[in-house]
C-alpha cells in the first residue's frame, strides 16, 4: 500500500472519529500518527477527500467528510441526519435565464456541486460552489424540465 493512500485511510478515519476545527490541527494529529507533511499536501489531501468544513450545532467549524452529511460531531435525530445526508443539504432552486442557484445549509455546497460536476449533465456548461450556493451554467436553449428531471435523480427529495 502507498504512503499516500496509508495517510489518506488515516486522515479519513481521522476526521470521522474526531472534530477538528483547523489544518493545523489536522497537521499535529497526522505528525503523531506518524506523518510528516506540509500544509499544501496536506489541502490537496482534503480536496481529494472531499473533505468539507461545516457549521455544526455549537456554531463551530468542524471538517467533514461527504458521506458524514456534516454531522459526524453533532447531536440530531437519526431520521432528521439521513434525509439532510442524502439531501446534500439542499434547501431550494431558483432558476434566471441559463442561471440555476441551488441553496444548500452552510457548507454543503461543495459537496452539492461535486456531484452534480459527476453526473455531467449534458445541459450544463459548468458549476461553481460557495458555501451555501451553487451556480449551474446552462446552455443556451437548455429546456428546465430536463434540468429538473436530472435534478430529481440527483438529489433525493428534490422538487421543482
Amino acid at each position: 500500500m502507498s504512503v499516500k493512500k496509508t495517510r489518506l485511510d488515516v486522515l479519513r478515519l481521522m476526521i470521522q472519529n474526531k472534530s477538528f476545527n483547523s489544518q493545523e490541527k489536522l497537521l499535529q494529529e497526522l505528525d503523531k500518527e506518524g506523518f510528516k507533511v506540509a500544509q499544501p499536501t496536506l489541502s490537496r489531501d482534503l480536496r481529494e477527500l472531499q473533505v468539507a468544513k461545516v457549521y455544526d450545532k455549537s456554531g463551530n467549524y468542524s471538517y467533514v467528510l461527504p458521506s458524514d452529511g456534516g454531522f459526524n460531531h453533532v447531536s440530531t435525530s437519526k431520521k432528521k441526519k439521513e434525509r439532510i445526508t442524502q439531501s446534500f443539504g439542499f434547501l431550494s432552486a431558483a432558476f434566471s435565464g441559463n442561471i440555476v442557484v441551488l441553496r444548500t445549509l452552510h457548507g454543503y455546497a461543495n459537496s452539492l456541486a461535486a456531484e452534480l460536476d459527476e453526473h455531467n449533465i449534458p445541459e450544463v456548461l459548468g458549476s461553481l460552489a460557495g458555501d451555501d450556493t451553487v451556480l449551474l451554467i446552462l446552455r443556451e436553449g437548455a429546456a428546465r424540465e430536463a434540468i429538473h428531471q436530472h435534478l430529481q435523480n440527483i438529489i433525493p427529495g428534490y422538487n421543482k
